[in-house]
């Protein structure tokens, strides 16, 4: 009897520890003692102008965390690339009740650890000019704990030289977007993202489309989405609330050669009915329908919208070519004389940006674009060409001032067929 009573109470014993476990995520060494566990910590990334960030790491104490000893210097992050381990600077840390990014400190179980976005190691993202492809190589972090953090309820989280590994990604706004693809009766496929605002009964939104630029080509359906802010922008809590509208993100696979991808089959046709398919199956305004793109989407935006004119109602060609015809992207620049290209647009509401010392597509380009139209008698026609030196790192990063500017948002949602 003495011996079942005692299994009994070890029995016990090791099922409460496994609750508890279960319970806080953490390995417990006594009722008030426990150590953090690596399946209970976040790394928070963020798409910032220039691309993803690592931007925060959440550790989850399972129970509210006793804030008033936190400081930076209780965690130290760290981030390896290629096998080379280097150390992130915290620059906040603080409670939340959930995990999410908080202006102000809330009590709750989780703590965050805010990492400085100006790190020489804080990108995710690493170019490969050889294939003139992004790849996401950064997000290979740890977190190490320096002292003891206690609870509200009593317990201590003992300090440990463990560098805890994170297991899980978060990315605020790409969350939101489905993970989709895409598959046409030929039997091409694109992947693509789609986010959806919160909709009402009956009521019809707007759909942007945006095309992406060479370096986010791949078959990962990542990249396009973490590359920049293109397809972010209109999902954004901040816009969406202004203005909610569908954003469809459709992203070419990464061929051996780079080319005009936009504008080439089956690329062009299978992005082509992915829109239409997207248009007919959800609650869409079609007399609001537009499109955006940079670099490479920029060509395939004026592509697009000179093939299907009655289809947009606006468009944004950001350092684009305006009329491909004859040419490939090792072609010099040639000037524009015959202006066909550009008839059936003449009066579609299109915002072009460029800059001056773009070294990657001619700035004339997109000056003949406008000249072209405004020739035709197009009067909807507007441009902002940015001075040398105003676009850094490079001339050819037109977009990230483009798609900051609001007014431009604005005006976007205001055009309707």
């Amino acid at each position: 009897m003495i011996r079942k009573n005692k299994f009994i109470k070890i029995s016990t014993l090791m099922t409460t520890c496994i609750i508890g476990m279960t319970m806080n995520g953490c390995s417990s060494t006594s009722n008030d003692i426990s150590t953090l566990d690596s399946s209970n910590v976040t790394l928070i990334t963020k798409v910032l102008p220039y691309g993803e960030v690592g931007y925060a790491m959440v550790c989850d104490f399972g129970d509210t965390v006793d804030a008033s000893e936190l400081k930076p210097e209780n965690f130290k992050v760290e981030v390896t690339i290629d096998d080379k381990t280097e150390e992130r600077t915290v620059t906040k840390v603080y409670t939340n009740d959930e995990i999410d990014l908080s202006e102000e400190s809330k009590e709750g179980q989780y703590v965050v650890i805010e990492l400085d976005i100006e790190d020489e190691n804080a990108s995710t993202i690493v170019f490969e000019e050889e294939r003139f492809l992004n790849d996401r190589l950064g997000t290979d972090y740890t977190v190490t704990q320096n002292t003891d953090i206690k609870t509200k309820n009593g317990k201590t989280f003992k300090s440990s030289e463990d560098k805890i590994k994170k297991s899980n990604i978060v990315t605020p706004i790409v969350d939101e977007f489905e993970k989709l693809t895409y598959k046409d009766s030929s039997g091409n496929t694109m992947d693509y993202r789609l986010f959806e605002p919160k909709t009402e009964n009956n009521e019809k939104y707007p759909l942007v489309l945006f095309l992406h630029g060479s370096g986010e080509r791949g078959s990962d359906n990542e990249m396009h989405m973490l590359g920049n802010e293109g397809a972010l922008v209109w999902a954004d809590p901040k816009q969406q609330e202004k203005n909610p509208t569908y954003v469809l993100a459709p992203q070419v696979p990464a061929a051996d050669e780079l080319t005009m991808y936009w504008t080439e089959e089956p690329n062009y046709t299978t992005m082509l009915n992915l829109l239409k398919e997207t248009i007919e199956k959800y609650n869409i305004d079609e007399n609001r329908i537009y499109v955006v793109g940079m670099s490479n989407g920029g060509i395939g935006t004026w592509n697009i919208i000179e093939k299907n004119p009655k289809l947009f109602a606006a468009a944004v060609p950001i350092c684009g070519i305006g009329d491909i015809n004859g040419l490939d992207l090792e072609s010099e620049y040639i000037p524009m004389t015959d202006y066909s290209a550009f008839k059936n647009i003449k009066d579609m509401p299109i915002w072009i940006f460029h800059a001056e010392d773009d070294p990657l597509v001619d700035v004339r380009y997109s000056r003949d674009a406008e000249k072209a139209i405004k020739e035709l008698g197009g009067t909807s026609v507007k441009y902002t060409e940015y001075k040398e030196g105003e676009v850094m790192p490079m001339g050819h990063f037109s977009w990230v001032p483009a798609l900051q500017n609001q007014e431009m948002i604005d005006w976007v949602f205001s055009q309707s067929k």
